[in-house]
């Protein structure tokens, strides 16, 4: 049974003139009982 689902999620910015495209349609269920780590270097954008 799905806890948590996400379907199609992006992330973009702006960098001056440039719009950079973090990731695209990111798709994941999280089911109830489950243990979700983000693991990622320093600065990479965990936390966004």
């Amino acid at each position: 049974m799905a806890y948590i689902q996400v379907q199609h999620l992006y992330k973009r910015y702006q960098m001056g003139n440039e719009v950079i495209e973090a990731n695209r349609d990111i798709n994941f269920t999280i089911n109830k009982g489950e243990l979700v780590i983000i693991l990622g270097s320093s600065g990479a954008g965990k936390y966004t």
